[in-house]
């Protein structure tokens, strides 16, 4: 993204008034390594210079970037360091070698497990704790333990640990990332097994959170908290998040959604874009007709959920798109998504919590509700 572009984006963001307590920076998509430390210096500067030019917004800025480690060096870890007290760090990486390599190759085909595990180690070694995400393949689901094993002899360096499940069950051509409804028996074994490992682990002196876990224990045990809306209505809530591509293209809803999604959906051939920040301005787009018919749709969508599925109250939603891609309208309800993300989730939850109570150490419930609490 040019420098002139960063200016204009957060003197816009900046001066709406809507900041919440905490505004989060997050560079994600491509690698953003590619990019030199240098770069993000002056980012990062110019950002924290263009809130100090506008004292109506009070909130704390926090950065993130989100890489596949592989570019981390000395030069990165001493920018990390020199930034530790606003900046976080993720590394993407999918297990142990086999799982790992399976798709993250360099362009060479070659693979990238040992230099984006060299890249953790010097992360850990400058004492920079970092959060992983892991995207689960046939590969995982069929070695839970080896899944499991791996990321938790990274505990002691970890900030946070999130697996993810393709957001669209069709979204690949490879069959061991595709998954239909007949696979939800077989995703909830595999959370089941994931929860039977971790219960055996907890009493390590350092606890390993798995964030969907703690996340989906949230629903379950306080669906909806006092004046807040459900999860599945907060996940989607328009404005919550932006994502501002290099072009200037405004996107909201999902964070890195692209501005080519379903790109008639509203006849002008811009998809989900809420135009571009270079040409108008962001207080503009966020009162357009267009953001308006958007937030329409997505109520249409929350509300066939809502009046069909026994699950919504603890759906994590974000699942608007998914519907409108399978079945070409927003109107319908359960998806293969549902089934694997939200309700194998939940059945292997609730499986566990119910086992869970033998343990006379401490109360199950109030002891899942704690960790939850402390990771949602």
């Amino acid at each position: 993204m040019p420098f002139d572009l960063i200016d204009k984006t957060f003197s816009d963001i900046f001066s709406t008034g809507l900041c919440a307590e905490q505004v989060d920076i997050i560079w994600h998509s491509g690698e953003p390594l590619t990019q030199k430390p240098d770069y993000y210096e002056e980012a990062i500067r110019r950002i924290l210079k263009g809130k100090d030019e506008h004292p109506q917004c009070n909130a704390r800025l926090h950065f993130d970037i989100q890489t596949n480690g592989v570019l981390i060096d000395r030069d990165w870890v001493d920018f990390f360091v020199r930034h530790r007290h606003h900046l976080s760090v993720g590394i993407s990486c999918d297990g142990p070698e086999a799982m790992h390599n399976q798709f993250r190759v360099n362009w060479s085909g070659r693979s990238t497990h040992f230099k984006t595990v060299e890249g953790m180690r010097l992360l850990a070694e400058a004492e920079i704790r970092f959060k992983m995400i892991a995207v689960v393949t046939d590969a995982a689901l069929a070695d839970p333990e080896g899944f499991f094993d791996f990321f938790w002899s990274w505990r002691n360096h970890l900030r946070g640990f999130h697996f993810n499940i393709l957001a669209s069950g069709d979204a690949s051509d490879d069959p061991a990332l595709r998954y239909a409804s007949e696979d939800r028996e077989r995703y909830a074994r595999f959370y089941r097994k994931l929860l039977d490992i971790a219960r055996a682990r907890r009493a390590a002196e350092n606890g390993f959170a798995i964030q969907n876990f703690s996340q989906a224990l949230a629903r379950i045990l306080n669906p909806r908290l006092p004046g807040h809306a459900l999860h599945a209505e907060e996940s989607s809530a328009p404005i919550k998040s932006l994502t501002i591509d290099a072009d200037g293209n405004v996107t909201t809803f999902y964070a890195g959604l692209a501005v080519d999604a379903f790109p008639n959906q509203y006849g002008d051939g811009k998809g989900f874009s809420l135009g571009n920040i270079r040409e108008t301005p962001l207080s503009s787009l966020l009162i357009s007709t267009k953001l308006q018919r958007m937030m329409d749709d997505f109520a249409v969508s929350r509300a066939a959920c809502a009046s069909a599925c026994p699950y919504f109250s603890v759906c994590s939603g974000g699942f608007e798109l998914t519907k409108l891609s399978r079945f070409g309208r927003f109107d319908a309800a359960e998806t293969p998504e549902c089934e694997i993300h939200v309700k194998a989730m939940t059945d292997a939850l609730i499986e566990d919590i119910a086992e869970d109570r033998d343990d006379t150490s401490d109360p199950p419930v109030h002891r899942l509700a704690a960790s939850a609490g402390e990771n949602r």
